[in-house]
């Protein structure tokens, strides 16, 4: 079974998030997006978000009409800081053996691998699936990894693979492990969940940028207000 993991703080969770997640399921033959709200993330800190609560509640909202859509609290029942290594790592013991994981990313986040918790454990421990720009070139990424990972870890190495003819898409390959980074391109959305809040705040309109159930979610709780 193949299940693409999307983690976030989602606050709020649109269109961009879920088409993205739509079309990689599509590419990859993913049987299962397990959308995954984060508690605190790391690179937030400091930051103010919804509630957690607030945040599951406009993912549940969101991918109530997608079967290959779920939602987990792996991370919000955790509380703390939510780190992706621990988050694979508790899935990979409470799912059956068969199952490969695919972690999602978007590329200006996964640019910054090197900062996340055991970045080098974690490349090792499931695919990647970085959703890119239009014209992005699987090279510019290696040369990121390379200056950036591999000199922090000096016995972690990539290589560029060819296409994937069944996916049609390019990869690196973790020298030493059986994991790949796939790069794919998805239809752009000119969304962030920051211009959400900030139309809100302006008493602008977000339809269209997300669910309906979501915005009237956002609404009723008078959220961002």
């Amino acid at each position: 079974m193949r299940i693409g993991i999307m983690g976030g703080t989602f606050d709020p969770i649109h269109y961009g998030h879920l088409n993205s997640a739509e079309e990689i399921a599509e590419i990859f033959k993913i049987d299962q997006i397990l959308f995954i709200p984060a508690f605190i993330q790391p690179h937030k800190r400091g930051k103010k978000t919804a509630d957690a609560y607030h945040r599951l509640m406009m993912t549940l909202l969101a991918t109530l009409s997608n079967p290959r859509f779920t939602v987990s609290t792996i991370e919000i029942e955790k509380g703390g800081y939510s780190y992706t290594i621990d988050t694979i790592k508790k899935l990979s013991k409470t799912l059956r053996r068969n199952t490969n994981f695919y972690f999602i990313a978007g590329i200006d986040a996964f640019k910054e691998i090197s900062t996340w918790k055991d970045a080098d454990r974690l490349l090792r421990s499931c695919d990647f699936i970085v959703s890119t720009r239009p014209g992005y070139r699987i090279d510019a990424l290696f040369k990121i990894l390379s200056e950036t990972v591999s000199k922090k870890y000096r016995d972690l190495r990539f290589k560029i693979e060819k296409k994937n003819s069944s996916i049609k898409s390019s990869r690196l390959s973790v020298i030493g492990s059986r994991t790949f980074i796939h790069t794919v391109e998805t239809t752009p959305f000119d969304i962030s969940s920051t211009e959400v809040r900030n139309r809100v705040r302006k008493g602008m309109t977000i339809k269209y940028l997300l669910p309906e159930l979501v915005e009237d979610y956002i609404y009723k709780n008078e959220l961002y207000v």
